[in-house]
C-alpha cells in the first residue's frame, strides 16, 4: 500500500511540475525536483520509472508533451495548461438549484457521501456561494426504500431503452407485466413517478415506482415510442388514490414515525396505521424496517416485502459494481 501511495504522490508532483513551468522541463531537472526520482539507484532505473509515469499520465488523458529542437534533440517535457486545465466553473442560479436538488435526491442512498462531497467542492470553487437550493422547492426529494427502480429507469431513459417490470395497481391483487418506452421521471408529494408509453395499452401512462415489484429489466432495443415535441413531464396526471389503513405490530418503544399515523385514540404496540395512499404506507413501513411488522391486509404485506427485496437487490448490485 505504501508503494502505491508514494507513486500517486510522485505522479501528482510530476503534473504540478510540468504544468507550472513556462519552458520545457529537462529530465535532469525532473529527477532532481520530484521526490522518488532522486532515490533511483541508477540512471536506467530512473528512465524506466519516468517512462512508466509518463505513460500512466497519458492513459489518464493528461497531455504530457515531449519538446524537441530542430535536430530532434529532446529539450524537455511540459503539460500545456490550455489543453489540460479546467475552465473556471461558473454556475447560474438555475444550474446551482438543479445540482442541489440532485444532491438532495441521493442524500439517503448508498452513495450519499459522494454527492455531499461533490457539492462541497463545487461550493468552494464557486466562491463560497450558498444559495444552492431553489426557494420554491417545498419539502424534500429523496430516494426511499420503495424507489429501488429509480436507478435502472434513469439508465434506460438516458440510453433510450425499452423497460419491462411487474406492476400492481390498487385494484389488482397480483402484479402484471408491463412493457414501457420510458419518457421521464418526476417527483411529486414525496413520491416518484415514471411517465412513458405503455406498449400493451398503446397509450401514455404514469407509473408509481413504489408499485413496481421486483427488478426493472432494461431491453437491448431502443424505445419504440418517442415523446411528442410538446410533452411536459410536470403535467402528467398522478390519479389520486383513496386513503388506506393497515394493522401494524410495532417494537415497544420504537417506530415513532409510524405511531404518529395511528388512528386517533389507539394505544399499545399493535395499531391501525392510516396513510394518504397505499404507496405512502408502504414507503413508511419500509422506512421503519424491522421495527414495524405489517399484519394486514395481505396485499400490502406482499408489496412491502417486494419493496424491501428490491432495495436489497439494488444495494447488492451497487456493492458488486464498486
Amino acid at each position: 500500500m505504501t508503494d502505491r501511495v508514494d507513486r500517486t504522490e510522485r505522479l501528482l508532483n510530476l503534473v504540478i511540475c510540468l504544468m507550472d513551468a513556462s519552458i520545457p522541463v529537462p529530465r535532469s531537472s525532473i529527477r532532481a525536483a520530484i521526490p522518488g526520482y532522486a532515490d533511483s539507484p541508477s540512471d536506467v532505473a530512473f528512465e524506466r520509472m519516468f517512462e512508466r509515469d509518463k505513460d500512466e499520465l497519458r492513459s489518464m488523458g493528461i497531455p504530457v508533451e515531449t519538446v524537441s529542437d530542430a535536430s530532434g534533440e529532446v529539450l524537455g517535457y511540459r503539460i500545456p495548461k490550455d489543453s489540460y486545465a479546467l475552465a473556471p466553473i461558473d454556475f447560474t442560479l438555475d444550474e446551482r438549484a438543479a445540482i442541489a436538488v440532485a444532491a438532495q435526491v441521493w442524500s439517503r442512498a448508498s452513495i450519499a457521501p459522494v454527492p455531499g462531497t461533490a457539492l462541497l467542492k463545487l461550493e468552494t470553487v464557486d466562491g463560497g456561494v450558498r444559495e444552492w437550493g431553489p426557494a420554491e422547492l417545498a419539502g424534500s426529494v429523496e430516494v426511499t426504500v420503495s424507489d429501488a427502480a429509480l436507478l435502472p429507469l434513469m439508465s434506460a431513459i438516458r440510453q433510450d431503452r425499452v423497460v419491462s417490470f411487474l406492476y400492481r395497481t390498487p385494484a389488482q391483487s397480483e402484479a402484471a407485466m408491463r412493457e414501457v418506452s420510458p419518457w421521464g421521471l418526476r417527483a411529486s408529494s414525496g413520491r416518484w413517478f415514471l411517465v412513458g408509453w405503455d406498449h400493451a395499452r398503446d397509450a401514455v401512462r404514469t407509473f408509481r415506482l413504489s408499485r413496481i415489484t421486483g427488478p426493472v429489466a432494461v431491453a437491448a432495443r431502443q424505445r419504440e415510442h418517442q415523446p411528442p415535441p410538446d410533452f411536459d413531464i410536470t403535467g402528467a396526471d398522478d390519479a389520486a388514490e383513496p386513503e388506506v389503513t393497515a394493522r401494524v405490530r410495532l417494537t415497544p418503544g420504537r417506530g415513532a414515525m409510524v405511531r404518529r399515523h395511528a388512528v386517533e385514540g389507539q394505544q399499545g404496540d399493535t395499531l391501525d396505521i392510516r396513510a394518504r395512499s397505499q404507496a405512502a404506507l408502504v414507503a413508511m413501513l419500509c422506512g421503519a424496517g424491522a421495527d414495524a411488522v405489517l399484519t394486514s391486509p395481505g396485499s400490502l404485506i406482499a408489496e412491502v416485502t417486494a419493496g424491501l427485496q428490491a432495495v436489497l437487490d439494488a444495494q447488492s448490485e451497487i456493492g458488486r459494481a464498486q
